[in-house]
């Protein structure tokens, strides 16, 4: 039955597979995971400093670029960015949440002096006290949070 190799005529000569033409484009069934590994881990970079939306992007990006390799040897380059974005993501998350963490647990000094440097630099660039906008200065704000804090 298999006598015509296949063979359908309705399929124009362009677009049949031929193991003799180096131009055949065969497509690697992993290949639409892999790039939407990519463009997740590529958003997971981009949007660090919305907190939750990088560990999503980042973790589903890693997902389906395991996925996207399925039976093969090789991860393809766009699942290797996509893991590279995802990694990366998810680790500027993590160092910007555990710096303010250190900060904030610190103690009242550290934050007392935070407070201090925003109110110069406030000034310093509008020519205006913190005071005038705020009712109070970012420092007393700072040393109210470091008394409800306990430090």
């Amino acid at each position: 039955m298999d006598y015509n190799n296949n063979y359908d005529p309705n399929i124009p000569p362009e677009n049949r597979y031929d193991p003799r033409r180096t131009d055949n484009l065969i497509h690697n069934p992993g290949q639409n995971m892999a790039t939407a590994s990519m463009i997740l881990g590529l958003v997971s970079v981009f949007t660090v400093f919305t907190v939750y939306l990088p560990l999503i992007c980042g973790g589903t990006a890693f997902v389906l670029a395991i996925l996207s390799k399925g039976y093969g040897k090789k991860m393809l380059a766009t699942a290797k960015i996509g893991i590279g974005g995802a990694i990366g993501g998810v680790v500027l998350v993590l160092s910007v949440f555990t710096s303010v963490m250190a900060l904030l647990l610190s103690g009242g000094d550290a934050l007392v002096d935070l407070g201090r440097q925003m109110d110069q630099r406030f000034e310093r660039q509008t020519g205006q006290q913190l005071e005038d906008f705020l009712g109070e200065s970012y420092e007393d704000i700072m040393k109210d949070y470091a008394e409800i804090l306990g430090n």
